[in-house]
């Protein structure tokens, strides 16, 4: 009989809209893991499907999970309000459709975040399918990440952590911008000296239903567009809109 697992200082918050075909799935894989974090919180915004029922299923064998429901509004407060309902020194914001395939890439991950000490970092994330196009798709973005790192950062909450102490000293989420809010609030740390990296072992899988749905040169070609017009306008003025939870197998 194995013994009980190393509860690391993680708290990780998801937020959820329609998310039944997902999040078991994520939930299971850190159920699965070979350690467990301190704080595990969804934050849902009134799902019309079964996602609360999903969520229950797992609370019966793992006491950590925690979810709250508020009206839907942006993302930004979802997260926010996930935040505030834990404790853990460190953060980590992940969506709902991703998975943590490796049974150890949580307890590696969090070595890696003591090891280097960053105030953010985000880990390269790959595809749940095998198909050339989305595999291709995703590592030019990766490298992209990558590349702008150096003068105009641009990531994801797809998988992102923050260290609590610098995540309340700039002030959290903005929830006033409709879309970027995650790569405005990594742009807000580094401009206040805050340490950003990108993880060199770990790596984490996500959903390619956006690809999908888009279509996959259409969501490309989208995200270019997103990006410009943000870097252009600014996070606040710019006329990109992204509705959270549309999705037509959700």
């Amino acid at each position: 009989m194995s013994g009980a697992k190393t509860v690391i200082n993680f708290a990780i918050i998801i937020p959820t809209l329609n998310e039944e075909r997902f999040i078991g799935r994520l939930l299971d894989s850190i159920i699965g893991q070979t350690v467990t974090p301190k704080e595990l919180v969804v934050v849902d915004a009134y799902s019309k499907d079964k996602t609360i029922d999903e969520i229950k299923k797992r609370q019966k064998v793992f006491p950590n999970l925690r979810y709250f429901q508020i009206p839907k509004s942006t993302i930004s407060c979802q997260r926010n309000l996930g935040a505030k309902k834990t404790t853990a020194s460190h953060l980590l914001f992940l969506d709902a459709d991703m998975e943590l395939r490796e049974k150890d890439v949580l307890m590696r991950y969090f070595q890696e975040i003591l090891a280097k000490g960053p105030d953010v970092a985000v880990a390269t994330t790959l595809p749940d399918s095998d198909y050339w196009k989305d595999v291709l798709y995703f590592r030019i973005e990766d490298l992209a990440f990558k590349v702008f790192q150096y003068f105009w950062p641009v990531v994801t909450a797809r998988n992102l952590y923050i260290r609590r102490e610098v995540f309340d000293k700039v002030g959290r989420f903005d929830e006033k911008v409709p879309v970027g809010e995650d790569q405005e609030l990594v742009q807000r740390i580094v401009r206040r000296g805050g340490k950003l990296i990108f993880l060199k072992t770990i790596k984490l899988h996500t959903s390619v239903r956006r690809v999908a749905q888009e279509g996959r040169t259409n969501y490309a070609i989208k995200m270019v567009l997103f990006g410009l017009n943000i870097f252009l306008r600014g996070h606040k003025r710019s006329r990109v809109k992204y509705e959270f939870g549309n999705f037509k197998d959700s």
